[in-house]
C-alpha cells in the first residue's frame, strides 16, 4: 500500500511540475509567432493584354528570390519579376532579375552557407544565353568576366563582381498553374 501511495504521488507531482512550465512559458515565445508578410510599397502591376505582370519592388523581388528579406544593410540596386499570367489557370512561367550591393553576412549566406547548392563555373565556360534582361543588367560580354554559380538545373544563376562587390542574380521557370486537361 505504501509503495502504491508513493507511485501515486510521484506521478501527481511530475503532472503538476509539467502544468506549471507548460503555463510559464505558453505565452513567453517559445513557439515562434509566423512572420508578419511582407508588404510590398508598391502594390503588384496588373497584366498587360500579353497575361505579362511585372513587380518592381526590391524587397519582394528578393525576398522571392531569395526566400528570406533583405536586412538593411543589403542595398538593393535593381529588382525585376515578370509573371506570364493565364487568367483561367494561374502562373504559366516566370523570371526574376535582381542586382545587390550585399552586406557580408548575406554574401556569406549565399555563396558560403549556400542554401541553394551553388556550383562555381569555371572561367570561360559558355554561359547560357538570358532571355531579356532588363537594360540595367550587365550584358553577356560583362557576365563572363564576372565570377560566375549555378544551380544543378543550371538556372539559378548568381553572377559575383568582385572589384564591386555586386552581386547580380537571375533565375526563371515554369509556373504554378493548375493541372491541364
Amino acid at each position: 500500500m505504501k509503495l502504491r501511495f508513493s507511485v501515486i504521488a510521484s506521478v501527481l507531482a511530475l503532472l503538476g511540475v509539467g502544468a506549471a512550465i507548460v503555463g510559464k512559458f505558453a505565452g513567453s515565445g517559445i513557439v515562434p509567432t509566423p512572420a508578419a508578410p511582407l508588404s510590398p510599397s508598391v502594390a503588384a502591376s496588373k497584366p498587360d493584354a500579353s497575361g505579362l505582370a511585372l513587380e518592381r519592388d526590391h524587397a519582394a523581388v528578393f525576398q522571392r528570390a531569395f526566400w528570406r528579406r533583405p536586412a538593411s544593410s543589403d542595398k538593393i540596386l535593381h529588382a525585376e519579376r515578370r509573371d506570364w499570367l493565364d487568367d483561367a489557370s494561374g502562373v504559366q512561367k516566370w523570371q526574376w532579375f535582381i542586382a545587390v550591393q550585399p552586406s557580408a553576412a548575406f554574401r556569406d549566406w549565399l555563396l558560403k552557407d549556400n542554401p541553394f547548392e551553388l556550383v562555381s563555373v569555371a572561367p570561360g565556360t559558355e554561359l547560357v544565353p538570358l532571355s531579356s534582361p532588363p537594360a540595367w543588367f550587365p550584358s553577356a560580354g560583362e557576365l563572363a568576366g564576372l565570377s560566375r554559380y549555378r544551380n544543378r538545373e543550371g538556372r539559378y544563376l548568381v553572377f559575383h563582381d568582385l572589384a564591386n562587390d555586386r552581386l547580380y542574380a537571375t533565375d526563371a521557370g515554369g509556373g504554378f498553374a493548375g493541372a491541364q486537361k
